[in-house]
């Protein structure tokens, strides 16, 4: 979550900066209330220095660290483009709770500050989410129409029929966890009522029931699925918010749609007709998004996975019986499949059971038209379906021959090689009738060029291509950040706001020496005592306890693996004063709802692992204490180790060289987003504790270009310890 950055003693606006600066000033004025407000000294550099060089189309990327007041400045850029220029803005962050944040209250501000500076001006803001994100008209018939036993398509009677149901249980196990029946009913009627009125955006944001995850896909469909309504007499939420993106001067949207395009090639964003043309792309969060675009290219196939397909077209197509010698068919080629892959297979005792494709390997090589066939015959047999009255039937029906048509393109994927492409084989985990079958994966690593050609160059009316000026500014910026994100543009970083709180904060990295050292390590080659996972989380346990106990709660607690953190909140469960309440990221909640309650409960501790590194934000004493109990450095796998062999390659660095840029540099960033947890405002202290003893200069250190790495997620923190007595001692001494 971003944070107002204002400074009292800032020094005087030159006067020539003073139109360039006014709705900053503004925006930051009414966000403090504070009538003589001014932004920060780093804040006003950094707003001044992007327009400069966005005016004469070059690339930004700016460090700017937590409390940098981040969204008041991509928003001031964006909202200056449209009154100055006329020009239109993509502006992407990271997170939908970003997104919520800035329009519940960012944007509102920005309006109001452009009321005061430009009141001629009118800049229109639009917000588009995922299609998954909104109601969706055909889904909530569908739903809708099990919950009252009905084929009727009408919204009106739908809704009406659902004022005062509440759903036998047992009749919504096939939703999955739907939670509360009466609640889910009541989510159902407001999914066909928003429908109804083009004033409600009905999507999951402003959503003013309680639900689930599962009560959620009930209601909402992915991409592929979603139906415009026109079939219903009614324009769907996710038409309606592609409308409004169309003619605003901004829009805002999430990095998972601009990963869409790169990785998919697929023009929903920038370069598209629907949305129009942009002049500018601002990136929020930008260190996020080369990982999104690799996460978005994967893909996977396996006979498993075929069959799967088939099952669900085949029970979609009402299970006929001329789609019986399809489905044996089905049953051959998946066979074939798992054959085919087999040559390729790693052995059990393999790290992370995979093993990678060199270029020259060509699995499934014969497959691709005898799949292409099967799946067109299967598709055909979905099409009477998709007219169907019922229309959960529909439904199933396109996303049956939509799983169907990808099976082509899966076997393709996996079975050639590409430059810039990683390509492994693994073993699925048995399924329920205990058969584990070989998985084909494919997946992007590296992705510049991805991001270069699908999302930031844009095709023009006149045949001409056009390369849009890029914005990216996050808190934490890695090495070779540029490249991996296809930006023109090095790095520049801007002083924190926070640099008192930080003085004023600890840290505390444990040291053991002596026979205490067998605590934590097992005996290794030589004799030599070496680290030992299992044996430090347990003696983690008891140090986490100590260190909670003493902050009295207040506490986020951020484990390197799930089975570790489980491990610690039994044990604080267990252990600290009844009044101290535990919350996990595997409570039955979403992980907003968690955070929320966790922020909203001071004496509380809140424990997870690497998802709740990012994107937690809670200023004051309720995230006093940051304990980590080890750099979060991901094993070896086949996708990092093929963005390994691209530097190799690319750069001509060894494979040591390369290996650090790749698995040290992604774990010194968590690590740096997992420490920035601690200091979210001027007057934040605190604690931050990692508790992985290869941090200091000891015989169990990481070698030293690693160690100091890592060293420079807490170089900010002024006081040190390394003695557990002497942390408590200090945790409670603050006496807050």
């Amino acid at each position: 979550m971003a944070h107002t950055a204002i400074a009292t003693d800032a020094p005087p606006v030159p006067q020539d900066e003073g139109e360039d600066l006014d709705l900053l000033v503004a925006a930051v004025r009414r966000a403090t209330g504070l009538p003589h407000a001014r932004p920060r000294e780093g804040q006003q550099a950094l707003y001044l220095d992007a327009i400069s060089a966005l005016e004469h189309d070059r690339d930004v990327i700016a460090l700017a660290p937590t409390g940098s007041g981040k969204s008041f400045i991509t928003l001031s850029i964006a909202f200056r483009a449209a009154v100055r220029s006329g020009h239109r803005t993509l502006l992407s962050t990271h997170s939908l709770s970003l997104m919520g944040q800035m329009e519940d209250k960012d944007v509102p501000t920005m309006h109001v500050a452009l009321a005061e500076t430009h009141p001629e001006a009118t800049v229109r803001v639009a917000f588009l989410r995922g299609a998954n994100n909104y109601a969706d008209p055909a889904k909530a018939i569908a739903t809708a129409q099990v919950l009252l036993a009905t084929d009727d398509h009408d919204l009106v009677r739908l809704a009406s029929g659902l004022d005062t149901l509440i759903p036998n249980r047992a009749d919504l196990v096939e939703l999955g966890d739907v939670g509360d029946p009466g609640e889910f009913a009541q989510l159902v009627r407001w999914a066909l009522r928003v429908h109804l009125t083009d004033r409600e955006p009905g999507d999951r944001h402003t959503c003013p029931m309680p639900h689930t995850e599962d009560g959620w896909r009930a209601v909402s469909a992915s991409s592929s699925e979603a139906d415009d309504g026109s079939r219903f007499g009614v324009t769907s939420r996710l038409e309606l918010a592609k409308d409004r993106a169309s003619r605003a001067d901004i829009v805002i949207t999430n990095h998972s749609m601009l990963a869409v395009q790169a990785a998919k090639r697929l023009r929903i964003v920038t370069g598209g007709k629907r949305l129009g043309s942009f002049d500018l792309v601002i990136v929020d969060e930008a260190h996020e998004l080369p990982a999104a675009v690799r996460s978005q290219g994967e893909a996977k196939l396996s006979g498993g996975i075929l069959l799967t397909a088939a099952a669900r077209a085949y029970r979609a197509a009402g299970s006929p019986s001329t789609l019986r010698s399809w489905m044996d068919e089905a049953e051959v080629i998946a066979g074939e499949i798992d054959d085919q892959l087999r040559p390729f297979a790693p052995h059990r005792h393999q790290p992370d059971e995979t093993r990678r494709l060199r270029p020259d390997d060509a699995p499934l090589a014969d497959q691709d038209i005898r799949v292409k066939v099967w799946a067109e015959r299967g598709m055909a047999a979905l099409e009477s379906m998709t007219h169907s009255r019922d229309v959960t039937k529909q439904i199933r029906a396109a996303s049956a021959s939509d799983r169907l048509a990808q099976m082509p393109a899966l076997v393709k994927e996996i079975g050639r090689h590409r430059s810039g492409w990683a390509r492994w084989v693994e073993h699925s985990e048995p399924n329920e009738n205990r058969r584990a079958w070989l998985v084909g994966c494919v997946k992007p690593v590296s992705v510049g060029w991805l991001l270069q050609d699908n999302l930031w160059t844009v095709l023009e009316e006149d045949g001409e291509s056009r390369r849009l000026p890029i914005f990216a500014l996050s808190a934490t910026i890695p090495a070779g950040f540029a490249q991996q994100a296809g930006l023109n543009a090095q790095a520049t970083a801007y002083p924190t706001p926070f640099a008192r709180a930080y003085e004023r904060s600890a840290l505390f990295i444990p040291h053991l020496t002596g026979q205490d050292l067998s605590q934590v390590t097992r005996e290794g080659r030589y004799g030599k005592p070496q680290f030992d996972v299992g044996r430090h989380a347990e003696w983690c346990t008891d140090q986490i306890v100590d260190l909670v106990r003493g902050n009295a709660g207040r506490a986020l607690v951020l484990s390197a693996t799930s089975a570790s953190g489980r491990r610690y909140a039994d044990a604080l469960r267990a252990r600290l004063p009844r009044g101290i309440r535990v919350h996990t990221q595997w409570d039955a909640k979403t992980t907003g709802a968690v955070t929320a309650e966790w922020r909203a409960d001071v004496g509380s501790v809140l424990v997870g692992t690497k998802s709740l590194m990012t994107g937690v934000d809670a200023p004051g004493e309720t995230c006093s204490l940051v304990i980590i109990d080890r750099v979060p450095r991901s094993p070896k796998n086949p996708s990092d180790e093929a963005r390994v062999d691209d530097l190799v390659e690319r750069l001509q660095l060894d494979r040591f060289s390369s290996s650090h840029l790749i698995y040290a540099a992604d774990a010194a960033l968590l690590l740096a987003q997992a420490a920035g947890r601690l200091i979210r405002s001027e007057s934040d202290t605190g604690m931050v504790a990692c508790l992985d003893l290869r941090l200091l200069k000891t015989q169990l250190a990481y070698p030293e270009i690693t160690r100091s790495l890592y060293m420079g997620a807490f170089s900010a923190l002024g006081n040190r310890f390394t003695s557990t007595d002497s942390a408590v001692g200090w945790l409670v001494s603050r006496g807050v």
